[in-house]
């Protein structure tokens, strides 16, 4: 998918990744050194949360942001924090990653994940 020296902190890449036998536009973020992947899709409404393409963190960089509803999420867990009252609670979908030599790779969830509202 990546290498670990082309996501500089702050930086975000976009994949597409096969889960439940469908391709999935997936994205990995670098936050303060350590990786993190999540399928792009807001819990308010299933849309791509970036709108400028690999452009996944608000501001500050402190979080994750949809940029079309303002949801903010935790780099490091997906948990929406702040936005429309139906996403906060809610977590982004995970994607498990895991770094070998400087690669990056995703795995996909075993369990299902939703993919409507």
């Amino acid at each position: 998918m990546a290498r670990t020296a082309e996501l500089a902190p702050g930086q975000s890449r976009k994949f597409m990744l096969p889960i439940d036998g469908v391709e999935e536009e997936c994205f990995v973020v670098n936050f303060r050194g350590e990786f993190y992947a999540y399928v792009n899709r807001c819990r308010h409404i299933p849309i791509p949360m970036d709108w400028v393409d690999n452009h996944f963190f608000e501001e500050s960089g402190r979080y994750l942001m949809c940029q079309t509803h303002g949801a903010l999420y935790q780099p490091q867990t997906g948990e929406c924090l702040a936005g429309p009252a139906a996403a906060c609670g809610k977590y982004l979908f995970r994607i498990a990653l895991e770094v070998e030599h400087d690669r990056i790779y995703a795995r996909a969830p075993r369990e299902p994940i939703e993919r409507g509202i």
